[in-house]
């Protein structure tokens, strides 16, 4: 296509002898596909991805911007299609880049070239309304500066779970989160996470940025953090810019979320699972904000390992004594530690 991407259209048929090759737009209406045509300029759209561009020429004849491939070319992009699309699945729905990116590290077992097909869950997952202004400054250890913030679903999830709460790292950008029943039950997860953060990395936390909900400018949740030495940044009430990392990893992670349950089909009760799987996942993808390094590669200096992950929502089979004693489709989240 005109911006390097490959199309397989599939339902074709061979006309032996036809000196031009004709694209119904029949068909191209019948895969859901809409047409514009202005000033000359045809474009193919789905949702909100153009396809197609094509350029009239003559009177009813448009040419497409792009070329044809033909058999070993077009088997080798099929393929490359195909197993694009199973690493796109299996990372959380990550974008073509970043799979161009792990797949030059060779990261990525049996994924030779990247070609991106439409997918239509990352389209109506990933909308979104206006653009946070990025910011300049950034610390320069691990721990020194967390972000947080709570976000509220509007779905129970399997375990109960109504709110989940999240922790980024403002150096590394590795980001945890903890599914919660009530808001007061952030104040108890800070001190586990706490815990957890400092004993792994042998660092202290120095300075918590979070907005001003009651979760957060509670009495004994003050009062810990004065007796630990962490600093409170509040923002402005109303001014979810100024909040900007831990907002826009919200954003991400619920993009993932919905795109991975409507894949697996599975209803949004299991938000929670699927949030501990994005969570991973993201913290094993390349990232703008660090220099497209990963989270976990600058957390503990060593690349990740991509090589037993799974689509989520796949067909697992439980074995005992080299006897199927059962199989089920579970649907299993990444522990977070």
């Amino acid at each position: 296509m005109f911006d390097g991407t490959i199309r397989t259209i599939g339902e074709v048929r061979h006309v032996n002898g036809l000196k031009k090759n004709l694209l119904s737009l029949g068909q191209i209406d019948n895969h859901g596909c809409k047409t514009h045509v202005e000033n000359g300029i045809m474009k193919i759209v789905k949702g909100a991805l153009v396809l197609m561009k094509a350029e009239k020429i003559g009177v009813n004849l448009f040419m497409l911007k792009g070329e044809t491939l033909h058999e070993a070319n077009a088997c080798v992009a099929s393929n490359g299609e195909e197993s694009t699309m199973m690493w796109h699945l299996k990372l959380g729905h990550m974008s073509e880049q970043g799979l161009k990116i792990l797949s030059e590290r060779k990261l990525l077992p049996g994924l030779k070239s990247v070609s991106l097909p439409f997918c239509e869950h990352c389209v109506t997952s990933k909308q979104y309304r206006l653009k946070f202004s990025r910011s300049i400054a950034r610390s320069k250890c691990i721990l020194d500066l967390i972000h947080s913030d709570v976000w509220e679903s509007p779905d129970i999830s399997m375990g109960g779970a109504k709110y989940m709460v999240t922790f980024i790292d403002d150096y590394s950008r590795r980001c945890w989160v903890y599914p919660i029943r009530k808001k007061s039950d952030v104040f108890l997860v800070f001190k586990e996470y706490k815990m957890r953060v400092e004993l792994e990395s042998s660092k202290k936390i120095k300075c918590l940025r979070t907005d001003n909900g009651g979760e957060y400018t509670d009495g004994e949740f003050l009062t810990f953090c004065k007796q630990e030495g962490i600093q409170r940044q509040f923002t402005v009430a109303y001014t979810l810019q100024q909040n900007g990392v831990a907002e826009r990893m919200n954003r991400t992670l619920i993009e993932i979320i919905r795109a991975m349950l409507r894949t697996a089909g599975l209803p949004n009760s299991f938000w929670a699972e699927a949030a501990k799987t994005a969570c991973y996942i993201v913290n094993r993808s390349p990232s703008t904000a660090i220099g497209l390094k990963t989270a976990i590669e600058i957390w503990t200096g060593k690349p990740a390992d991509y090589s037993y992950l799974h689509a989520f929502g796949c067909p697992v089979y439980c074995c005992a004594n080299f006897n199927v004693l059962a199989s089920a489709r579970i649907y299993c989240s990444i522990d977070l530690w």
